[in-house]
This record gives structure tokens, C-alpha cells and sequence, in this order.
């Protein structure tokens, strides 16, 4: 499709749903909400239909007529089966997890159908606003590639969108299409549903950081939190997302399946100070934060007690997940240049 036909349909859809505004949360969809037009098949099917009639209104033939009102008639039942096929199905928002950026975040909704008619060939995407082109006075939507699921009669599937994401800080849910073309591709029923949810976009740590700045008593940190010269192995645990590569045990790896990444004693009880004024002047905001964002990281990792100071934020010493989640939310939030 050329961009002029796309911008075409676009204004097309703002002009027919420009007093169709969805209720924002969850939603059912009852027959007011679901739109149906027919698809190029199905154009062409009408098309060949009509032709039928034609020439057999022309030459009085009997079968032909027989035919293409029979066409029409399996034109007009997949109309219907396509739009039953959307109706007073449920849309409920669940979560998403936070992410780094440059990560996908998946949003998890839950599909409930309480009729006794199973759902088929179900597509559910988000809807985008494409980058307007010079020259272009109106900005374009697209949906992303999404996901198709069935569901069963009176029951409940949990489907999970994924959604790229390129910039730091709080993503709001996109507008959402639930479509289908069942049974025949026809017909395309759809409608739109505005979840409330949202996530939190954490920086994207920087890769080959140098180590964890000193702590009080001089002592340099490594990539996994140890001590220089007082590495006491004391194990391995699972491998979690932002662990250092370095820090893996790949002859373990090797002879497995699973990532996993060693741990030292010598970690127990150290404390250590994040600070975003610290960091070389020469370094944009953007990198600064991908620097602490990696020693968030590292500093969970590896056990340590570490406080993050950002200008007009101060976090206080602690460890764990909260700390870690609290520190990554700060960087994340952290006002643009």
C-alpha cells in the first residue's frame, strides 16, 4: 500500500470514528464497539458475484443465477460470523514488567468469551503512530505485528503483547486492535480498546563498565562486587539479567544448559556509593546513567549495601530487591536533557 493510500484510509477512519471514543481500562466489546468492512478477497468476491448476475441476467441462465446468489449468501453469513466472532468478548489488563531500554516489553492481558461458541483466529496488536514524512500534513498509524490466539467457549486465555522500546522512563500502554477475518477472510471485523497500564523503561546499562567506585576504606570494586586480591569463591547462583558477562561460570555453562554466575564472601557487609557529580564531566547525562545503571546492577548482584545520589534525589544505603528497584526507577525518571 503507498503512503497515499494509507494516508487515505487514515483520514477515512478518523472521519467514520471521529465520535467513537473507547472507554479506557478494561472493556467489553458489545456490537457498537465492533467495526466491519470487507477485505480486498472479499471485494473481489463481490465483484466476481455481481458479474454472475450480470451474465446471467443477460442470457437468462437459470444456474447462474443460482450460483450468484449463492456466493452472496456465503458472503453474507461470513459477515455475520466475523463480526459474532468479536462480540461481548472481554479485555481485562493484567501487568508488565519493567525493562531496560532496547528491551521488549510484554504486556499481559486476559481474553474472556462467555458464550458457547468458541473464538478463532483472534489478532490483537498495538496501534502506533508512524513518523510523518516531509511533505505530510497528517501523522499515520500502524499496528505492530502482535499476536493470534483462539479461545475456547466460556473460558479465559492470559495473552502477553510485546511492545520495543527504545527510551528510558514511564511507557504508557498503547492503543490496542483486537481484529479478526474468520471465517473466510472477507470480511475484517475489529475494535479498539485504551488499557490504563503502564510500565517503567530502566536505562540501558553500559557495556564493559569500569569497576564499582571506592568504598571508605580505599578498596576498588570489581565487575562482580568483589574486593580487589580478596576473592573467596563461595559458589554459583542463577544468572539474572544485567550480570556481568565476566562474571559467568562458562566451564559450568559448557556442561549445562543454564547460566550461572559465581559468587565471592568477600562481598558480605561492603557498602559502596553511587554518584551521578562523580562521574567524569566530559560524559553526557544519558551516559552517566547507563554507567550507574550498570552498578546498580553489579552492586545487587553482588550483595553489596549501596546508596545513589542524583542531583535533587538522595537514596539512602540499603541492599535487596526494593533498593535495586528504587535506584533503577530514580535513573529511569531522571529528567531529559
Amino acid at each position: 500500500m503507498s503512503a497515499s493510500s494509507r494516508e487515505l484510509s487514515s483520514r477515512l477512519q478518523q472521519w467514520i470514528f471521529r465520535n467513537h471514543v473507547e472507554p479506557a481500562g478494561n472493556l467489553t466489546l458489545d456490537r457498537r464497539r465492533v467495526f466491519i468492512l470487507p477485505t480486498r478477497a472479499g471485494l473481489l468476491f463481490g465483484l466476481v458475484a455481481v458479474l454472475v448476475w450480470f451474465m446471467s441476467l443477460n442470457f437468462n441462465l437459470q444456474l447462474g443465477f443460482f450460483l450468484s446468489f449463492l456466493v452472496m449468501s456465503i458472503a453474507l453469513v461470513a459477515m455475520y460470523e466475523a463480526h459474532r466472532n468479536l462480540v461481548h468478548l472481554a479485555i481485562s489488563e493484567l501487568r508488565c514488567a519493567a525493562v531496560h531500554a532496547g528491551e521488549v516489553a510484554n504486556f499481559d492481558f486476559v481474553l474472556d468469551n462467555p458464550d458457547v461458541n468458541a473464538r478463532y483466529a483472534i489478532h490483537l496488536a498495538f496501534i502506533l503512530p508512524r513518523r510523518r514524512r516531509p511533505g505530510s500534513g497528517h501523522g499515520l498509524e500502524g499496528a505492530t505485528q502482535g499476536v493470534w490466539i483462539d479461545v475456547a467457549a466460556s473460558s479465559t486465555v492470559r495473552v502477553s503483547i510485546g511492545l520495543p522500546t527504545r527510551r528510558r522512563g514511564q511507557r504508557d500502554c498503547p492503543r490496542l486492535r483486537i481484529s479478526t477475518r474468520f471465517p473466510f477472510g472477507l470480511w475484517e471485523a475489529w475494535a479498539y480498546a485504551s488499557p490504563r497500564m503502564r510500565t517503567i523503561v530502566y536505562p540501558s546499562p553500559e557495556q564493559n563498565a569500569p569497576p564499582l567506585p571506592q568504598d571508605g576504606e580505599g578498596e576498588q570494586f570489581g565487575l562482580n562486587g568483589t574486593t580487589a586480591g580478596t576473592d573467596d569463591f563461595a559458589g554459583v547462583r542463577p544468572y539474572r539479567p544485567g550480570d556481568p558477562l565476566r562474571s559467568v561460570a562458562w566451564r559450568l555453562a559448557a556442561r549445562s544448559d543454564e547460566l550461572c554466575v559465581k559468587v565471592f564472601e568477600s562481598t558480605a557487609g561492603e557498602e559502596t556509593t553511587l554518584d551521578f557529580t562523580s562521574l567524569p564531566a566530559s560524559m553526557s547525562v544519558e551516559e552517566r546513567l547507563a554507567r550507574l545503571t550498570r552498578w546498580v546492577l553489579v552492586a545487587d548482584a553482588a550483595g553489596l549495601r549501596y546508596g545513589l545520589i542524583l542531583p535533587h534525589t538522595r537514596l539512602a544505603t540499603a541492599s535487596g530487591p526494593e533498593q535495586r528497584q528504587r535506584c533503577l526507577e530514580a535513573l529511569a525518571l531522571y529528567p531529559a536533557p
